[in-house]
This record gives C-alpha cells, sequence and structure tokens, in this order.
C-alpha cells in the first residue's frame, strides 16, 4: 500500500514539474514582463510658444500633435522588444523664444527621459545639450549649415540648409527670360542670417548675378532709408532681404513713399508666413519667399494630411507644420527599426533614415542632414502664396518681373 501511495506522489510531483515547464510564465510573472513595457513612448517637443517666435511655433506643434496622432490611431509604434505597438506621448516645452530659456528647456526634457527631441528654429541653442546628454534631436527650421560641419552625432536636419536656400532661389530667378544682373542685398545683423548671405555672395557670380549694393541693419529699425536709397542709387534691380515680418512692412511701405520698383522682391523669412497676404494686400503682391515646405506639393499622403490639418484647426495647412509632421514620420519609422527604447539604437536608426514623408524622400549624409532637400520657392500672388519651384511641383511659374502699375 505504501509502494502505492509512493508512486502517485511521485507522480503528481512529476507532473507538475511538467506542468510548469510546459505552461511557461506564472501569472505574477506574466504580470511583471507586461509592467516593463511603458505605456507611452515620450516624445519631446522644443520649440518657441510665446515670444516673438511663437508665430512659427505654434504651427510647428500642430504638425508634432496631428503627426503623433495618426501613429496613435494605429495603435503606436511596434517595438520589437516587447512584441507590441506603444502610443506616443509628446512632451512639450516652451522655450519662450530665449536662447537662455531653450537651453533649461532642453535639459527639463532629458531629465524627463524623452527618446528623442523634435525641434526648430530657436532649439539651435540647445545643440550642445543634445550632445552632451547623448539625447538624439530632430529639426527643421533650422538652416546653418555649419552645425553639421562639427562632427555632431546627435543633430539631424530634416529640412534644407541656407546653402540650398540660396540656391533655389537663384535657379527660380535664372530659369527666366532676361533676369536683371544687379542685385542688392539688405542684411538683418543676426548671426543666422550673416551665413545666408556669406553663401548668396560666394554663389552669385556661377548664376551671373552681380550685389552692386550691401546694405545692413538692425531690427525693427523704424526708418529703412538709407538702404532703400542706396539700392535705388546703385541700380538694384532685384532685392535680396532675411528679416522678420514687421521689418518687410516697414520695407515694403517705405519702398513705395520712395518709389523704389525693383523688377524682383525676395523677402525669405517674412514672405513665409501665411498671414502676408491678408496683412500686406496689393503692397505684398509678387514678393518671393523660400519656406522649407509648400501644402501643394504631391507626395504621399499630403492631400490626407492637409485634410485633417484643416478639421482639427479650421485653417488651410501651415508650411511649417507640414515640416513637423515629417519629423514624426521620420522619428516613429527609426524606433520601429530599431526595435528598442533604448536611445543609442535609435540614433542609429535615425542615422540611416531614408523613407518617403509628406515632405518627400527624406535620406540623411553621414552628417545627420538632409540630401537634397526641398528647393522651395513661392511667390505671392493675388493674396495666394502660390508655389513657383521646383519645376516639377510648381502650381504656377514665376512671375517676372514684377507688373507695373
Amino acid at each position: 500500500m505504501k509502494k502505492i501511495l509512493y508512486l502517485i506522489l511521485a507522480s503528481l510531483l512529476v507532473l507538475g514539474l511538467v506542468l510548469v515547464g510546459c505552461g511557461g510564465t506564472t501569472p505574477s510573472e506574466q504580470e511583471e514582463e507586461e509592467e516593463e513595457a511603458p505605456t507611452s513612448i515620450k516624445i519631446g517637443a522644443l520649440l518657441s510658444l510665446s515670444g516673438f517666435d511663437a508665430g512659427s511655433g505654434g504651427p510647428i506643434l500642430q504638425g508634432y500633435e496631428l503627426g503623433v496622432a495618426a501613429i496613435n490611431e494605429d495603435g503606436g509604434v511596434y517595438v520589437e522588444e516587447f512584441g507590441k505597438k506603444i502610443p506616443l506621448e509628446l512632451v512639450v516645452a516652451d522655450g519662450e523664444s530665449d536662447a537662455v530659456k531653450t537651453i533649461e528647456r532642453a535639459e527639463y526634457l532629458n531629465t524627463e527621459n524623452v527618446l528623442v527631441v523634435c525641434t526648430a528654429t530657436m532649439g539651435v541653442s540647445a545643440v550642445d545639450v543634445f550632445e552632451a546628454d547623448k539625447l538624439p534631436a530632430v529639426t527643421t527650421l533650422i538652416h546653418n549649415s555649419y552645425l553639421w560641419e562639427q562632427g555632431r552625432e546627435y543633430l539631424f536636419n530634416l529640412g534644407k540648409t541656407n546653402s540650398l536656400t540660396v540656391d533655389s532661389l537663384y535657379e527660380v530667378f535664372s530659369n527666366v527670360p532676361e533676369m536683371s544682373s544687379n542685385w542688392a542685398l539688405w542684411e538683418l545683423q543676426q548671426d543666422w542670417v550673416a551665413e545666408l548671405f556669406d553663401f548668396a555672395e560666394s554663389k552669385a557670380p556661377d548664376y551671373g548675378i552681380d550685389y552692386v549694393y550691401h546694405g545692413t541693419y538692425a531690427m525693427l529699425a523704424p526708418d529703412m532709408t538709407p538702404l532703400i536709397q542706396g539700392a535705388k542709387d546703385a541700380g538694384a534691380e532685384i532685392v535680396f532681404c532675411n528679416g522678420p515680418f514687421p521689418d518687410d512692412i516697414t520695407l515694403l511701405t517705405q519702398m513705395a513713399q520712395l518709389d523704389y520698383k525693383p523688377k524682383g522682391i525676395i523677402m525669405v523669412e517674412g514672405a513665409d508666413d501665411p498671414a502676408w497676404g491678408a496683412a500686406l494686400g496689393p503692397l505684398g503682391e509678387y514678393v518671393v519667399g523660400s519656406p522649407e515646405w509648400h501644402p501643394a506639393m504631391d507626395f504621399p499622403g499630403v492631400a490626407e494630411f492637409n485634410a485633417a490639418y484643416e478639421a482639427e484647426y479650421g485653417t488651410a495647412t501651415h508650411h511649417n507644420a507640414g515640416s513637423a509632421y515629417a519629423c514624426i514620420q521620420v522619428v516613429a519609422d527609426a524606433i520601429e527599426r530599431a526595435g528598442t527604447l533604448d536611445r543609442e539604437a535609435i540614433r542609429d536608426a535615425l542615422a540611416t533614415t531614408d523613407m518617403m514623408t509628406i515632405t518627400g524622400q527624406i535620406e540623411l549624409d553621414e552628417t545627420g542632414k538632409r540630401i537634397g532637400g526641398l528647393h522651395t520657392v513661392t511667390q505671392w500672388v493675388d493674396g495666394v502664396m502660390t508655389l513657383v519651384w521646383p519645376d516639377n511641383l510648381k502650381t504656377q511659374p514665376l512671375i517676372y518681373p514684377i507688373p507695373s502699375e
């Protein structure tokens, strides 16, 4: 009898061991594994939502928000490490259009354990923070070419640089008959403008352009007469400047008062503002700008993005929002390819980005900046920002010279 009892107990013991071995983890172990997967993937958004740069920061945030919403609508980003999709969470930090505060907010995002930071414009102030904290940063609207020539490992640019902006503008003008070779530069005294005009002057001879006048001015200067009169007296027939919207209003108003009517006007920053047409009316007609993107571009997903933007915000798509949306597309793609939520692995995946976005194909070179980019040039016609370059995407040709009244 005892022998039979021992056999039964031994059998039960073996059966229990087999069940444990075949049945996988216990319920408590399963709960532990599930807790290891985070409820969200934190993505930092460092931008200006207040101060002088808020006009660009607001639409950029809208683009980030729509990008996150599109990813999360499908459940989030698939992370192989956890075998599941995890939604994105945007952690927003306002740099308040101030360099010091932008640096502080970058440090804050690092303490919040975001995996990547998406940033623009004033985010240039924090590039050293990204490098020191080994925090990958994906940028648009930061155009300084030299940043990507300094051996940075954590800075990735999806937009265009100052060099490409100059090429874009020169190409569209050199493709019109009888372009005037006499140009004027009106240079805002800011570091971020200096590189642009260094490229403008160095590349000018290749396009048959001669800068017969080069003047400088301070931001928000009330009297632009010396600039205007200098260009007029030098016989400049095309003017090229890159200042904020208020300065462009002053320039155009005083140009009319001084009866200076060049054949072409380029105002890169101000004319990129969608409020331009309504604010300036006839005074702003035919002025040329060069944003990073335009909602008329025929890339996959643009029509759906435009529809989502209008449904959410009640207005036509802001060009800055399109560039920002592409940032989220690239970040989500990098996380999925990395297959983990390790920053270094995501950094490595970002470095090998090669994908189609609503801003076109994005591939990065060994320095982290976009190869090619978009040669985007616009012109205001009948109060509408029309796309005049690149040639294969334009909605209409450049109108040159500016029609006389």
